[in-house]
């Protein structure tokens, strides 16, 4: 608000605070002579200027002068801070179209959001604040006003756009557009942790993607907890719709499934990935080994070529083992290269009898 309070003051002293800065931070101990005498040395570059006046805040300890410049200055060349008595003080002025820049970028996100600065005042219950008054609120000003309407809004500032969940509903006979609880709830935690608003709103449209049992469930837990928060309403959809298993039977479930016959191994590495984390979340398989223990039971579960193997093998030998998008990278590649060779050796042969890559079409 430094701004502001410049702009107030020289609006008090009926002088242009475009031809005016404050300096702030001045002890409170430091004489007039000696203030002046720091200051026409820092502030050579803006040349003739006048002490308009000085304030003390309590506070702080510190005191703030306002002067006038007597010629027009260079605003590239004032220093934004000068080193005095006591430390650093600060210096503020107005750099030139400073507030209709900042309106410009201001009416520039608010139009691609299909609003206005008077229809977001409005929205925020500030009828006062009429378009023509706009351009007379300086940007500190206005920014202040904004987090001012923006804390007491009962509703976000612009419509949000947000990624929703898809449809869990928990039915004995669920609908084609159910999804597998399981599914719905690696994408609900994941999700709700993106959405940028606050616990009510984020439990509201959680409800949004609920029907049947599942949406009782959501208002049980309410009413038994009204401030309950939404990673503990997942935990309640966790504890009454989620598998039953043991630790035990979530850790030999995911190392005895093995790939299927006519399963690409980048199709069994990404089934067996929700095995893994069912288990990493029982605590059946450590965290800290997820990605060792992934492409062991790779290695030991698929049908790998003799190339595939090989490369897997360097990466286990490694320091690091690979991460789930590394390994599924490096599998797709080798995938993609035995298609690519397979459709070379289906080509028809060419006229000599050549027929294969390797022909040099030499005579002999």
């Amino acid at each position: 608000m430094a701004v502001a309070l410049l702009e107030d003051w020289c609006r008090v002293m009926g002088v242009d605070a475009q031809k005016s800065l404050m300096v702030t931070g001045i002890p409170v101990d430091c004489g007039e002579g000696e203030t002046q005498a720091i200051l026409q040395e820092a502030l050579k570059c803006v040349g003739r200027y006048r002490l308009l006046g000085k304030i003390v805040r309590k506070q702080e300890n510190a005191s703030t002068v306002l002067l006038e410049l007597l010629e027009d200055p260079d605003v590239s060349g004032i220093p934004s801070e000068v080193q005095g008595k006591g430390g650093v003080w600060k210096v503020i002025f107005k750099t030139p179209n400073q507030d209709a820049k900042f309106l410009e970028r201001l009416n520039l996100f608010l139009e691609k959001e299909g609003q206005t600065v008077s229809g977001m005042f409005r929205a925020l219950g500030h009828e006062g604040v009429s378009p023509a008054a706009v351009p007379c609120i300086s940007p500190e000003l206005l920014a202040h006003l904004l987090g001012q309407a923006m804390s007491h809004a009962p509703q976000p500032l612009l419509p949000m756009r947000y990624r929703k969940l898809r449809v869990f509903s928990g039915s004995a006979t669920p609908t084609p557009e159910d999804e597998p609880f399981e599914l719905w709830l690696e994408q609900a935690t994941e999700i709700v942790k993106e959405w940028p608003v606050t616990e009510a709103e984020k439990k509201r449209w959680l409800m949004e993607s609920l029907r049947g049992p599942a949406l009782d469930l959501m208002h049980i837990v309410q009413a038994d907890n009204p401030a309950i928060g939404v990673e503990e309403c997942l935990e309640a959809f966790r504890q009454v719709f989620g598998s039953m298993e043991s630790r035990r039977s979530s850790q030999v479930r995911y190392l005895k499934t093995c790939q299927e016959e006519g399963e690409k191994v980048s199709a069994y590495v990404l089934r067996v990935e929700t095995l893994l984390r069912r288990a990493v979340e029982k605590r059946a398989i450590p965290r800290n080994i997820s990605d060792q223990v992934r492409l062991e039971q790779v290695m030991a579960g698929a049908s790998l070529s003799d190339v595939l193997w090989c490369r897997l093998r360097k990466l286990k030998d490694q320091e690091r083992p690979p991460s789930f998008l590394e390994l599924m990278k490096v599998i797709r590649e080798e995938e993609e290269e035995e298609v690519s060779f397979e459709n070379e050796n289906i080509r028809e042969p060419q006229k000599g009898g050549a027929c294969g890559r390797w022909d040099n079409g030499r005579e002999d």
